[in-house]
């Protein structure tokens, strides 16, 4: 809104009295403070990320099979729905769904044996990436996990958790190496073993996209042997390279795990 004319209209106009004057300025002021709201409201819903779509992660239970869920958003206007798609294909509306900035939140509510499980989703939207948090109450007890959604259309974000196995053939011998990972988040944690045997924990283990990478370092005759993997995930496959010191030199090999499970 222009009220520079209305100003200088009255200005230019017969002389105003006190009262009149300061009712002129004060008009003036609530216009010109009304102006700003507006032009920040503005700002604010075109900076405002649009969550329509559908949204896809994988989400690992506690000592159970791992699963993938979906999330289908609509925005009408400033009001958020949409379903929330679980195991089995089951749906359920999600409820109390906010929108503010890139800040979004819910709750799913489900039914199961004549019992309510509540889960209430906090994230932060970037681009077709919701990064957040998903607080439950499993069986009355209250767990927490990290929620890291995809747009679809988008780059699909993949899980490590799991067993994965591979060969490597040392002095005319032939060794199974087997990694057990747990992915939470973009953190990886885990553990590595020779022939189900001398098993250590990994270090560093992270994902980020479809790339992984951790470090094993063991010991042998006194000396600490480190091994650093990074690899790309396709389904139960990982492509990649792993640097180690074996030898006394660091070396590099092709590294071609397969998951056997997704446990």
């Amino acid at each position: 809104m222009n009220i520079s004319p209305l100003f200088r209209h009255y200005v230019g106009s017969t002389a105003l009295s006190s009262r009149g004057l300061a009712r002129l300025f004060s008009t003036f002021s609530l216009l010109t403070a009304l102006c700003l709201a507006a032009s920040v409201f503005a700002e604010d819903k075109k900076d405002s990320p649009n969550p329509a779509g559908t949204w896809k992660w994988t989400i690992t239970p506690p000592n159970g099979q791992p699963f993938d869920a979906s999330l289908k958003l609509k925005l009408d206007g400033d009001k958020l729905s949409g379903t929330f798609i679980g195991r089995g294909g089951n749906e359920s509306a999600i409820q109390d769904a906010k929108l503010s900035g890139d800040e979004i939140s819910f709750k799913v509510v489900r039914e199961r044996d004549g019992q309510k499980f509540v889960s209430n989703y906090n994230g932060k939207i970037s681009g077709d990436s919701i990064k957040g948090k998903i607080e439950s109450d499993f069986n009355g007890q209250k767990r927490e996990r990290d929620w890291d959604a995809k747009r679809e259309g988008a780059s699909a974000a993949v899980n490590a958790t799991g067993t994965w196995k591979w060969n490597i053939e040392r002095d005319g011998n032939s060794l199974e190496l087997t990694l057990k990972l747990k992915q939470e988040g973009e953190k990886l944690i885990g553990t590595s073993a020779w022939n189900n045997a001398n098993e250590v924990t990994i270090e560093d283990g992270t994902v980020k996209g479809d790339e992984v990478a951790f470090r094993v370092v063991r010991e042998r005759d006194g000396h600490k042997i480190t091994s650093k993997y990074r690899g790309k995930i396709s389904g139960d496959a990982i492509t990649g390279k792993v640097r180690t010191d074996f030898t006394g030199d660091e070396q590099e090999f092709d590294w071609t795990p397969k998951r056997t499970d997704k446990k």
